[in-house]
C-alpha cells in the first residue's frame, strides 16, 4: 500500500534502523524513542488491526518481539520491556499499520504507563464477563459457530455514526474495522 507511511518504510528500509527482518515482518528503532533502544515490530502485510491479521502470523510477531526484549535484556542492561500495540484510533494508534512497540525498562526511567484504577461493582464484573465469554468459549474452544445473541451497539465515539438497532455479532465485527 503506497499511501501508508509504515508500507514506505518497508520499500526504503535503508533509509531506517532496520534491526531485523524476516518473511513476515521486520523490526526496527524507533526514530522519536520514548526511551533508547525503543524498538518497533511490523508485519509486512499491511494491516490496520491486528485482529486483521492470521493466528500464525500474530504468533510470530510476538516471537520476534520476545526475541527483541531479550536482546534489551542481555545487551543493553534492561531491567524490564514494556510490549505495546496501539490497537485502533481510540486506543492511540499513530498510523493505519499494526505496529508493536517493545521498550526497554530500567529503575527510575520515567516513563510512566500508570493510570488511576476505577472502582467496579462485582455485579458488573460478572455482567462484562457473560458479555464476553459468550463469545470467547466458542472461540477459544475452536468452534467455528457463534451463539446466535443480538448485541446492542455501544454509544459511538466521535468518528462513528449513531444507530441504535441491534445488529449481530458477524456485522458489528465488521463496523470495528477502520
Amino acid at each position: 500500500m503506497t499511501n501508508c507511511d509504515i508500507c514506505q518504510i518497508l520499500q526504503n528500509k535503508e533509509d531506517f534502523h532496520v534491526i531485523y527482518e524476516d518473511d513476515l515482518c521486520f523490526a526496527l528503532l524507533h526514530e522519536s524513542p520514548a526511551i533508547e533502544g525503543h524498538t518497533l515490530v511490523i508485519p509486512k502485510t499491511h494491516t490496520t488491526i491486528l485482529e486483521e491479521l492470521n493466528d500464525p502470523t500474530v504468533e510470530h510477531l510476538f516471537k520476534v518481539c520476545n526475541k527483541i526484549s531479550t536482546i534489551l535484556f542481555d545487551k543493553l542492561g534492561a531491567h524490564g520491556t514494556n510490549v505495546i500495540v496501539n490497537n485502533g484510533l481510540d486506543a492511540g494508534q499513530e498510523f493505519p499499520h499494526v505496529v508493536i512497540h517493545v521498550l526497554p525498562r530500567k529503575e527510575n526511567d520515567k516513563l510512566d504507563f500508570e493510570w488511576k484504577s476505577k472502582q467496579v461493582t462485582e455485579q458488573s464484573l460478572k455482567a462484562m464477563k457473560n458479555r464476553i465469554q459468550i463469545y470467547a468459549d466458542p472461540i477459544f474452544l475452536g468452534k467455528d459457530i457463534l451463539p446466535d445473541i443480538k448485541i446492542k451497539k455501544p454509544e459511538p465515539t466521535n468518528h462513528q455514526t449513531s444507530t441504535t438497532e441491534e445488529e449481530d455479532y458477524m456485522v458489528q465485527n465488521l463496523r470495528r474495522l477502520p
